[in-house]
């Protein structure tokens, strides 16, 4: 299976913070925030360290990430890819297709979201080719991120009328990851690429997630998600 994490945004909602320190890198107890996720790819029941392999697309700060994991991590293959021009999530995932050129599906998720163990497991296991992650919009969260699901199949996947929002991870099959450049909405975003497949007929399954937990929020503030954030994940790393 190949895995794809986009690290390479600036973070801008971390204020300050982003000038010195790419985002997914923000320390968590005595370890970067990606950490985490990587380390639960790792450890989820399918990984297979003969035929897995992850690549990081980065871009902001791209020298912290590169020197911290290296080429290898816990027997998962690592590679890089960069993303010279910040254009979008759809814009890096796109730029990982064209390195990879994948025969079946990759799973991708967004460097400043915490995957953990059984997630990895649920989506690599899922049956369909296509899925999207969902969960239950918190506060201050945009409107155009939520979707629309009828019977587990999701009917819109951009500025949908549900209170269910895309959580960044997602499993995609290569005709779909091929077209992520059609649509641009100020940007080359994922969502709005994902609802140009819908509309061309591509089937896309909702997978659930019990939780969202990540960097990107900002309510009350931004520090006060930070901190549980932190919180939140020691508290998940000590019961796993």
């Amino acid at each position: 299976m190949e895995y794809v994490c986009l690290a390479a945004g600036r973070g801008t909602r971390m204020g300050s913070l982003s000038r010195y320190l790419q985002k997914c890198m923000y320390p968590i107890g005595l370890h970067p925030f990606l950490e985490y996720s990587i380390r639960n790819l790792v450890l989820h029941s399918d990984f297979n360290p003969d035929e897995d392999s992850l690549t990081l697309v980065i871009g902001h700060h791209q020298e912290q990430v590169r020197s911290y994991f290296g080429s290898e991590y816990q027997g998962l293959k690592i590679r890089y890819v960069q993303q010279q021009q910040q254009l979008g999530t759809s814009h890096a995932i796109h730029l990982a297709y064209e390195t990879l050129l994948p025969t079946s599906s990759i799973i991708a998720w967004l460097a400043d979201l915490y995957v953990p163990i059984e997630l990895f497991d649920e989506i690599r296991s899922h049956s369909s080719d296509n899925v999207q992650t969902l969960a239950m919009a918190t506060p201050g969260t945009s409107s155009e991120i939520q979707v629309t699901v009828e019977k587990n199949i999701v009917t819109r996947s951009w500025k949908g009328s549900s209170g269910l929002v895309d959580i960044g991870l997602w499993k995609l099959a290569p005709d779909i990851l091929g077209a992520m450049m059609e649509r641009h909405e100020g940007e080359y975003r994922i969502m709005p690429n994902l609802q140009h497949a819908i509309e061309s007929g591509k089937q896309i399954v909702a997978l659930f997630a019990e939780e969202w937990v990540h960097l990107g929020g900002n309510e009350p503030s931004t520090k006060d998600n930070l901190r549980a954030v932190i919180e939140r994940v020691l508290e998940l790393e000590q019961s796993t």
